[in-house]
């Protein structure tokens, strides 16, 4: 299939605004190669999901590869987001019971705790600044990082150095556009993240308590358990995902309240309707733009051929507003039917944390609404991260 689109998804003014492009690729070219990256781009709902659902034809493989490189934590072993069934199976089912209902249940209280402490900063430092905030980086970036620390179970006296090695661990996607001396930075600050979890890793196998990662030690699924290093690579990759997408997704459930007055209405007036909120808001700006795949054998798809080893993106972001699935995708709707959506994948590397996240997100936006009734944003226009992989706000600053 032909087609005159210009895809190039490291241009700002595509970061900005792609959704006009993912358009016309799912209507002219649902196979688009990207030149610029060397990949197949699909971009319908329908494809994207079946390439989740086939691992045997779009592997998982050269995930880390991509996101990290060889600044990867833990390369001894292939994570379990880059491993395909049969392998991927069993890790998984290990794997999960660190999200066991009675561990996400036992951190609800510490997440409301968490959210209200920042807040408590927030309000204490507005008395200086004129009650002026950016949502994102003084807020928003702390609430999952704050939360994956405590499920992890990190000391109190490690918590700001936790921070910073997260930040680290998160900027290693984007270490192309870094400076040597960065990427050496990152990669030693990377060191100590890992050899601080070691540290924690091998205390829960002496002693287990009851949190995520004495649950991954314990784990025991046809008498296999994970060793040492399984449950360490677990921890980075629950804590690389448990940062990243909940905090794009508290500023964005925020920014659709802001430009939307009819859903800031509904929400004040009903707080149940928060869940529906994050719901569209995970389709409508899916925190994570694309997985990466690559194909294992050559895939023929609306008359477009994929060569065998190619790179293939499934933009989420675009399935996601596919008119044929989702009616009038454009439109934020607080009552539309999400179900289905694609945010966090779906298949068998459909994300084990997805209530998790979405629960510190309500509470993280129903603690915003009830202490900070009259919080409005500053500047009209959203300044969004430059980003191929995800989709958030860089800065929303704030007045309360």
């Amino acid at each position: 299939m032909t087609s005159n689109i210009n895809f190039n998804p490291s241009l700002r003014d595509v970061q900005v605004n792609p959704y006009p492009l993912y358009r016309r690729m799912r209507n002219e070219a649902p196979v688009y190669r990207i030149d610029a990256l060397n990949a197949f781009a699909l971009t319908r709902y329908d494809d994207c999901k079946n390439a989740f659902m086939h691992p045997e034809l779009y592997s998982a493989k050269d995930f880390i590869k991509q996101a990290f490189g060889d600044l990867d934590p833990v390369p001894e072993i292939p994570s379990l987001i880059a491993l395909d069934p049969p392998d991927h199976t069993p890790l998984r089912k290990l794997a999960s019971q660190g999200f066991v209902p009675s561990v996400t249940r036992s951190i609800e209280p510490k997440i409301v705790e968490i959210v209200n402490g920042l807040l408590d900063d927030i309000e204490a430092r507005g008395l200086k600044s004129g009650r002026e905030f950016d949502f994102v980086n003084e807020f928003a970036a702390y609430v999952p990082v704050s939360v994956t620390a405590e499920l992890i179970g990190v000391d109190a006296s490690q918590r700001e150095n936790f921070k910073l090695w997260t930040s680290d661990l998160l900027n290693a996607a984007n270490r192309a556009s870094l400076a040597e001396a960065e990427v050496s930075r990152i990669r030693a600050s990377v060191a100590q993240l890992r050899s601080y979890l070691e540290g924690v890793v091998a205390e829960r196998r002496r002693a287990p308590t009851e949190d995520f990662i004495s649950q991954l030690v314990k784990a025991k699924v046809d008498g296999d358990m994970l060793s040492a290093i399984q449950v360490l690579s677990i921890a980075i990759l629950t804590h690389f995902g448990g940062s990243e997408t909940p905090s794009h997704l508290i500023s964005s459930s925020l920014l659709a309240i802001f430009e939307n007055p009819d859903v800031r209405d509904e929400v004040n007036g009903n707080r149940a309707m928060l869940p529906a909120l994050v719901e569209e808001t995970l389709r409508f700006w899916s925190p994570v733009n694309l997985v990466f795949q690559t194909a294992t054998r050559d895939i023929e798809l609306h008359n477009s051929r994929i060569p065998g080893g190619s790179y293939v993106l499934s933009y989420i972001a675009s399935g996601n507003r596919d008119e044929r699935r989702f009616p009038d995708p454009d439109r934020f709707d607080l009552h539309r039917d999400t179900q289905g959506h694609l945010s966090f994948a779906a298949g068998p590397h459909f994300c084990p944390g997805s209530h998790l996240g979405k629960r510190m997100v309500v509470i993280a936006l129903n603690a915003v609404l009830d202490r900070m009734p009259q919080i409005r944003r500053l500047d009209p226009a959203t300044d969004w991260l430059r980003s191929l992989w995800v989709r958030g706000a860089k800065t929303l600053r704030v007045a309360y």
